[in-house]
């Protein structure tokens, strides 16, 4: 048998991840490599306690593989085959959450999950935080991050499908469970936001990386660009308002984001203070 290094074995998921995203996209030779997807300048740091909630920068974490449970749940077959006449409520994967359809999830993911991603956003659907009692099992078995009373279980949200394009909210914990998902983050008041928003509006994730960017690149104005591949077993933090934009590396992905109560969260900052900045360890 092979033994292999966890860095390794994230090298060659990675590796993996692009030559999927290449393919269920059908990339060309005239838009370019895959190149920005492999890239990763987010800090990866050793959870040794409680996790930070106000940090200047994202960062991710490997806890392991602690929700295996839903994690075996959530695989394609056996969701279709518990949840597949549920109802679920995909709307347009643009920068707001718009044109919600009602349908069942089995539609969703054997029809909507199968498309390429097209380049006017509109045209692209993707599940986002089901809410109804029968989506309730899923969002009970998973296990929270380390994070205190800010993490409240009502906030969490089960998301399955495609990425959505630039936008921003509050602080956020995102975890893989299924997949890859490519994150490319611009801080508050980045300059070039303003023209990033004018851009996507229309425009599908994927393709700004594969149009816009470039462009933006070298003119110099995405210097603060943040960016990194999450894979199953890492989680990403992400502190409030950070414009971020999203990527899916595989075919079927599914992953879970706990929203952060901002009153909780200004409370443990102030009975944490430096306890809570020093939980994390570079890795």
């Amino acid at each position: 048998m092979l033994c292999t290094s966890s860095r390794t074995r994230s090298r060659l998921a990675l590796t993996l991840a692009t030559a999927a995203l290449a393919a269920l996209l059908a990339v060309r030779r005239d838009r370019g490599s895959a190149a920005p997807f492999e890239r990763c300048n987010i800090a990866r740091r050793a959870a040794t306690g409680p996790l930070p909630l106000h940090t200047q920068h994202p960062y991710i974490v490997r806890l392991g593989h602690r929700n295996a449970e839903l994690r075996a749940r959530l695989i394609r077959e056996r969701l279709l085959a518990d949840m597949g006449d549920v109802n679920c409520t995909p709307s347009q994967a643009g920068s707001q959450r718009k044109g919600i359809e009602t349908m069942r999830l089995r539609e969703y993911i054997d029809g909507w999950m199968q498309r390429e991603v097209r380049r006017d956003s509109s045209q692209n659907k993707y599940v986002f935080g089901e809410f109804g009692d029968a989506w309730a099992p899923l969002r009970d078995a998973y296990v929270l991050p380390p994070c205190g009373p800010a993490c409240d279980r009502t906030r969490v949200a089960v998301t399955i499908g495609l990425g959505a394009p630039w936008h921003s909210h509050g602080a956020a914990f995102v975890e893989v469970l299924h997949g890859s998902k490519h994150f490319a983050f611009l801080p508050p008041g980045d300059g070039a936001i303003g023209d990033i928003d004018a851009m996507i509006k229309d425009l599908s994730q994927v393709h700004w990386h594969w149009e816009e960017r470039p462009r933006l690149e070298r003119e110099g104005r995405l210097a603060a660009l943040q960016e990194c591949s999450l894979q199953p077993g890492e989680v990403l933090f992400f502190p409030p308002f950070w414009h971020h934009g999203v990527v899916n590396l595989m075919p079927y992905t599914a992953f879970v984001s706990t929203f952060l109560d901002e009153e909780a969260t200004r409370a443990a900052s102030a009975e944490g203070g430096g306890r809570h900045r020093g939980a994390l360890q570079s890795s």
